[in-house]
Parts: C-alpha cells; structure tokens; sequence
C-alpha cells in the first residue's frame, strides 16, 4: 500500500468519496473471458496443482519465472505453500515477476483456467476515500516466443484487497469499467489464511489478507495452427512494492489445446 497524496475532507465531501462502488453489481468468480469455443484437449490436456513439486507435465508443458526488475532471472518456479494449509503448493509468492506456461502443441485452439491468488495490500485503481495510491496492474497475455512480445491480452487489470480502494476485474484496466469494489468476482475473500502472516502486510482498517480468484479463457491460437504458445502472467515492472506488502500466486492451472 503506497499512499501518493491526501485530499482535504473538505474536497472529499465534495467530491462525494465512498467506499460503495455506483458501477453495476458483478456476479461472482466469472468465467471470465470465454469466447463460446469448445476446446475437448485432443492435442494437450494438462492439469498442474504444483502439489508434488512438479511443474512439468508428460506433453510438454512446462513453467519457468523471471523477474522484471532484475535480480532473479529466469529459473524454475518457487512453490510456496499455502499459509493454513502447507499441503496446498502453488507457484509463488511473486511481486514484479512472470510466470511463463510454455505449450509445445498450441494447437488451432485453447482453453486455459487457472487460481490466481492475490494477497497482501494491493491498491487497485488506487484512488478512493480521498486518496491516491500507486495502480497495481496484472495481465494474463501470450507471446509466440520466449522473449517476443505479446501477441494477445487475454486481462490487463486491477485488484484491491482493501476495502476503501476500488478495482478494475473482473474489467479491462483503462478500458471505463473500473470503479468496481474491492474483490469483485472473488471466488473467496481470507480463505488462505495470510491475514495472520506476519511476512504479509494486511492493513489493519478494513482489508483483506488475500483474495481468490478463478479465471478462464479461450480462443484461436494467435501464433497460428499448430505452432506453440507461451502464456504469461505478469505485473510490471516497479508497480509493486515489495513480497511483503503485495504478492500473488497461480495454482491449479489447466490447459486444453486442439487441433
């Protein structure tokens, strides 16, 4: 949580500042994304839970992490676990990282669900409550290559674990749907037990400690019939503070590719 500036009660009240979002009500953990293609896995169908350690699945899938701001390189994944559950592995906890799933057979078509964990105290759109907090954006992308630019968006968005501080999922960021309370479209809110982590930064006045989300997308290979996919999940670089104070994880990642 990194406050910029602090507006007078005054200019508040007049700016009518609230913690209630005027946006329409979302329903909760959406499929978000989906495109209405059926996707069977006749090529890939594979299913990671990162509970035994493993990122690597028997057709060719496999994870790697690199950091984006220096320092970390690209490596296999970190499998943290869970703090009430240390049985429960997922790959994390990350800040300005990406997490790249490379698919060998991407096939004509995809389909990709994943958890997204998101824990500590992420800022959202960052503005509410007479406030300006720095924007914590994350996106979900796809690259043809390992190190070749993105070549569709599947999210770009926002997430807030505090309860003043709007978000942009389960929206685009930027795209006029912001303005969304905090954990809009959670799947559940404090279920993973870092509101009493003391290496995670829960702020006291009305927070979350983590928030789960399920997420879902398909479409057409954008690389092309039967050439390979990378899938990024990523934060910018610089856009947040530090593992302590904002971190996320993916777990229970399934991918589906067909010919």
């Amino acid at each position: 949580m990194k406050t910029f500036f602090t507006m007078s009660l005054a200019a508040c009240a007049l700016a009518a500042c609230s913690d209630v979002s005027t946006s329409p009500a979302v329903a909760p953990h959406l499929a978000k994304g989906t495109s209405g293609i059926t996707v069977a896995g006749n090529l890939t169908n594979s299913t990671f839970d990162f509970d035994d350690g493993t990122f690597t699945a028997q057709d060719g899938g496999t994870f790697t992490v690199e950091s984006m701001s220096g320092g970390f390189g690209a490596a296999s994944p970190n499998l943290g676990q869970v703090f009430n559950n240390a049985s429960n592995r997922f790959i994390g906890r990350l800040d300005n990282h990406r997490v790249n799933l490379i698919v060998p057979n991407g096939g004509s078509t995809y389909d990709i669900s994943y958890d997204l964990y998101i824990i500590g105290s992420w800022d959202g759109d960052g503005k509410q409550s007479g406030k300006q907090y720095g924007v914590d954006i994350w996106e979900n992308s796809i690259a043809c290559s390992a190190t070749g630019p993105a070549v569709a968006t599947l999210i770009r968005t926002t997430f807030s674990n505090q309860k003043t501080v709007q978000q942009s999922y389960p929206n685009n960021y930027g795209g006029g749907g912001g303005g969304l309370r905090a954990a809009t479209g959670a799947f559940k809110m404090d279920a993973l037990g870092y509101k009493d982590d003391p290496t995670s930064n829960t702020p006291t006045f009305s927070s979350y400690g983590d928030t789960w989300y399920k997420l879902h997308f398909s479409g057409v290979n954008p690389c092309g019939a039967g050439n390979a996919i990378f899938l990024r999940w990523s934060v910018p670089a610089g856009t947040l503070q530090s593992n302590y104070d904002e971190s996320w994880g993916v777990d229970n990642v399934r991918i589906m590719t067909d010919s």
